[in-house]
């Protein structure tokens, strides 16, 4: 779609409709340097199923469950509580006198975990304390309570990761400032833990994953959305059985809940519409520029002339996400085909795949014109398999009711593009398809 645009500008014509660009792996999260996909996983008092008999059988399932995802590229981090393990020289009391035998227990099972997991040829790491800072969470009237997260020190984490090793982190607080050590909630610790390393999945299990279960009312609780907003973009939260943990490479939404970003559409029709003009250019940069040699300058030029309607969504795990410019895509408002269209085409020239209805309906040299034409679609590699170009073809059907543009016989894409278009003109001199969607005259 972009060759009507640049060839305006003098400049290639290579980009179109639907042109799949990736983006710079670099980034600022550790997720990125490592060049590792993480998972985080929730695994707390409620991820196993009872009776206490099943749950060694049930954690040897998980092992292998997690082995599998560190062998397909899905690294896991395992963060855990108080597990329903059979530990009998541990004694159980009720109210908050029980609590420093709590943190006993859940550092035994730290250490059983590991141990069980390494009987399944699963290389861990344990880790019982240095990862979580945290602060009391109650009004300080208890001797011993619940704990809150106010720092996380990765570099365990991190270290075990770079020599292979699967991290099983208790999910144990400690306060320097007043010497004690806090249990954490698990779903707390794995949600503030997804902060900061930004895994693609976040992974809590629950015991029932029934639509009307546990799972239903953690998926609508405000502090899920909250943490979905807050992950990069392609990385989604994810609840469901510890069964089921293989399957959450390619999730099944019969056994799955998953919340993603909700990445909503914005839309600017002048320049000032943009968080700045560097970021639309940086924006342009990304998805353009490393497709062809393409004068940015000349680009927004057209920009600042003629009527369009551009899309946009910002990248969440910005420093300053309201000043960033993610996927985009660029509609001109006023815009006609850049050739005449007549129902005989000369031999060699162009292959008319457009309905026969649609082709004799129009009259010797005339135009398919004014209608939009969808100059520039630029998604990301991964957002493009995550909903994210489906969303953004549907805010900008919204808008139009018909659109054209070109995208080249080679273009990945193509498919996805001619499921969607009402008709199509093979150009057979340039190796194009002209492409249009709803109704043109």
């Amino acid at each position: 779609m972009l060759a009507p645009l640049l060839g305006r500008c003098g400049l290639p014509t290579r980009a179109s409709w639907g042109y799949l660009s990736v983006q710079s792996s670099r980034g600022q999260r550790f997720c990125m340097h490592t060049n590792r996909r993480i998972s985080g996983i929730a695994l707390g008092p409620n991820s196993l199923s009872p009776p206490r008999t099943a749950v060694r059988e049930q954690l040897e399932q998980l092992a292998d469950s997690l082995a599998f995802l560190r062998r397909v590229g899905l690294f896991p981090v395992v963060v855990h509580g108080e597990l329903d393990l059979d530990l009998p020289f541990i004694s159980r009391v009720e109210g908050p006198n029980d609590q420093p035998n709590r943190l006993c227990r859940i550092r035994t099972t730290n250490y059983q975990l590991s141990t069980l997991l390494e009987q399944q040829d699963v290389e861990t790491r344990p880790i019982s304390s240095g990862i979580f800072t945290a602060v009391s969470e109650s009004d300080g009237t208890m001797s011993y309570h619940q704990g809150h997260v106010t720092d996380i020190a990765t570099q365990g984490i991190t270290s075990a990761i770079h020599n292979g090793y699967i991290p099983v982190v208790a999910a144990l607080g400690t306060s320097s400032a007043e010497s004690r050590t806090y249990a954490l909630d698990t779903h707390d610790a794995v949600a503030q833990l997804a902060r900061v390393l930004q895994p693609l999945r976040s992974i809590f299990l629950v015991r029932d994953a029934s639509p009307s279960s546990l799972s239903a009312i953690i998926a609508t609780s405000p502090a899920m959305h909250d943490l979905v907003r807050e992950l990069r973009p392609h990385a989604s939260i994810m609840l469901g059985e510890a069964t089921a943990l293989r399957s959450t490479i390619f999730p099944d939404p019969a056994l799955w809940t998953v919340l993603r970003n909700p990445r909503i559409v914005q839309s600017a029709t002048s320049l000032q519409d943009f968080p700045s003009r560097e970021a639309l250019r940086t924006a342009l940069q990304r998805h353009v520029i490393s497709n062809g040699a393409i004068d940015i300058d000349a680009l927004l030029t057209q920009l600042e002339t003629r009527d369009f309607i551009a899309y946009f969504d910002h990248n969440p795990i910005s420093p300053a996400p309201e000043q960033t410019v993610n996927n985009l895509a660029l509609v001109f408002t006023q815009a006609s085909f850049p050739w005449q269209f007549a129902p005989s085409l000369p031999s060699g020239d162009a292959e008319a795949y457009a309905p026969h209805s649609m082709a004799t309906s129009v009259e010797q040299d005339s135009i398919i014109g004014n209608i939009s034409e969808l100059a520039l679609f630029s998604i990301s590699h991964l957002d493009w398999h995550n909903g994210v170009a489906e969303r953004f073809w549907d805010r900008i059907r919204e808008d139009h009711v018909s659109l054209w543009g070109s995208l080249a016989e080679t273009d990945p894409s193509l498919s996805w593009w001619l499921t969607r278009s009402s008709g199509r003109i093979k150009r057979q001199l340039e190796e194009k398809i002209y492409m249009w969607y709803g109704p043109v005259t």
